[in-house]
């Protein structure tokens, strides 16, 4: 019984990682809730998460706010631009929506193209500014780079959201059992998946 409750029992090693899991992803929710500061909370759930791939067994708490405070403005700068974008390409969406004529449904197809293209350097650029040093120009470069420089990877990560939305699509239940878990951990849990995937590419540029 008392292996059990060693520390290093392999149980108990996967529990205090779901629980880090747990306030990681409470951390995170705390820091979105001014909303204009949803970039800026990505952007230190990313720099832990990637820490936690790396085997790095960071400190959950200090680590999330001092990469908090670090990237405050730049991850707040860049949430805003990510923001008027979409809300550009949703009113053009809105506009096309009432003209069904052949000429504006090829427009509507190069819109979704810029979706993806937008929607795929979104993920990538939090983690960008999380984990290496740049400027708000090179990150938005370096996002565009990776989102065509590393296709197949881009691909797995539009796979995620979209498998998410089918998965919420299905039923209400669904969805709302989906709701509680990222209320619980699966915040935290889809960043750190994504940061699996990031990490063969930013290993690349470690020095």
């Amino acid at each position: 019984m008392r292996s059990f409750f060693n520390p290093y029992n392999p149980v108990m090693e996967f529990l205090s990682k779901i629980f880090d899991l747990i306030i990681l992803n409470v951390l995170f929710i705390l820091g979105c809730i001014p909303l204009v500061t949803i970039g800026t909370s990505i952007s230190a759930l990313s720099h832990i998460t990637l820490k936690i791939v790396k085997g790095e067994d960071p400190y959950i708490w200090s680590g999330f706010w001092k990469s908090f405070r670090q990237n405050f403005k730049q991850g707040t700068l860049i949430w805003g631009i990510f923001l008027l974008i979409f809300m550009f390409l949703k009113t053009d969406f809105s506009i096309i929506r009432l003209h069904p004529l052949p000429f504006f449904a090829i427009i509507r197809i190069f819109l979704w193209i810029i979706c993806t293209i937008t929607l795929s350097m979104f993920l990538y650029i939090f983690p960008i500014i999380s984990h290496f040093v740049c400027t708000t120009k090179q990150a938005f470069k370096n996002a565009l780079f990776m989102t065509f420089g590393y296709f197949p990877y881009t691909i797995l990560l539009l796979i995620i959201p979209v498998f998410i939305l089918f998965i919420c699509s299905i039923s209400q239940k669904i969805f709302a059992s989906i709701i509680v878990i990222c209320c619980i951990c699966g915040c935290s849990f889809l960043s750190l998946l994504y940061s699996v995937i990031l990490n063969h590419i930013f290993k690349k540029y470690d020095s």
